[in-house]
């Protein structure tokens, strides 16, 4: 298990702006639980928001890594865990609205609150240097000359990253491999080594930047101003069904968590995501800050649980 120790800062309580006028206040530390490992996109963004978290609630938050199960390991944590506000959940898209609708899963997603949507993440194809390739075309002209040869990797079995690789090799009309990982930060290695040829994590853009892999791709109706010459699906005329469009991480508490406290971490979440420093360190691990409230992230969760329900039945993907 990998812990962090986020302290509270009088001086970035101030930077937050006023208090919210929520009378609810922890009386000890918060635990953040992230259900994936330390370094990848659901770490960062934890580590992010419970800083400016701790700032305005006066008490430390800790970050804890419970990798395991496709995020499931944490996810039963939180959803078992007593409805006080002292133990959250740093959830994808996936744990709530995919994973459940393709396989057995420990928890059940009913049994939590929606508090607050934290960002939108930027997604990304990024392919290995040892193919050579050096845009989309090249690579999927190479993965079609060597059908079932190549692999991508994911952060889990039916997770985003995961029905990412399903709808775009079958848009490109490429059959390629699935290797799931405990966590995405495991394929680092072996996407630099050539042992396994495309990941769609955000958190692979920095390793892009320093030449490290390549980013082919991008999703979303512009090209990003960060990665200017890298053209979208759109633009490649690939249709990865707006799914990607729903991809969020989002703060949950237990079912049955008081609406005084769910109210104050919602308030506490939309200041810290209008604040300009956290939205630079959200780009820089290629993520957008987005809040919406309990109510409105709730009816979000509630509508893509429908969406990829569908989704998955017309991809017909089973996972044993």
């Amino acid at each position: 298990m990998k812990r962090r120790l986020i302290l509270a800062s009088p001086a970035l309580a101030l930077a937050g702006g006023a208090r919210a006028q929520s009378d609810w206040k922890p009386t000890r530390p918060i635990r953040l639980i992230v259900p994936y490992g330390p370094g990848g996109s659901a770490d960062q963004v934890a580590r992010i928001y419970g800083e400016r978290l701790a700032a305005a609630l006066g008490q430390q938050v800790i970050v804890e890594d419970k990798p395991g199960a496709s995020g499931g390991v944490g996810a039963q944590m939180v959803a078992t865990a007593p409805a006080d506000g002292h133990t959250l959940l740093l959830s994808p898209t996936a744990i709530m609205a995919i994973t459940p609708a393709v396989r057995k899963v420990t928890y059940n997603p009913d049994d939590f609150a929606a508090v607050a949507r934290l960002s939108t993440p930027i997604f990304t194809v990024t392919i290995t240097n040892k193919l050579g390739a050096t845009n989309w075309q090249e690579f999927a002209a190479l993965a079609k000359q060597h059908p079932g040869e190549y692999w991508y990797g994911s952060s889990g079995l039916g997770t985003i990253t995961h029905l990412s690789g399903e709808v775009l090799t079958r848009a490109a009309g490429i059959k390629m491999q699935h290797s799931p990982y405990k966590t995405i930060v495991d394929a680092v290695g072996d996407v630099f080594d050539g042992r396994i040829q495309m990941v769609f994590d955000p958190s692979f853009v920095p390793y892009a930047k320093s030449g490290k892999c390549r980013v082919v791709l991008t999703e979303g109706a512009a090209r990003l101003p960060d990665l200017p010459d890298v053209p979208t699906a759109r633009e490649l005329g690939l249709d990865l069904k707006g799914f990607r469009e729903r991809s969020w991480f989002g703060l949950f508490a237990p079912k049955g968590t008081p609406a005084n406290i769910v109210t104050r971490l919602s308030e506490e979440i939309e200041r810290a995501a209008a604040q300009p420093d956290i939205k630079e360190k959200l780009t820089l691990v290629a993520q957008t800050a987005h809040h919406q409230s309990a109510p409105d992230f709730g009816r979000q969760v509630a509508d893509d649980k429908v969406y990829f329900a569908s989704l998955i039945r017309e991809l017909d993907l089973k996972l044993e």
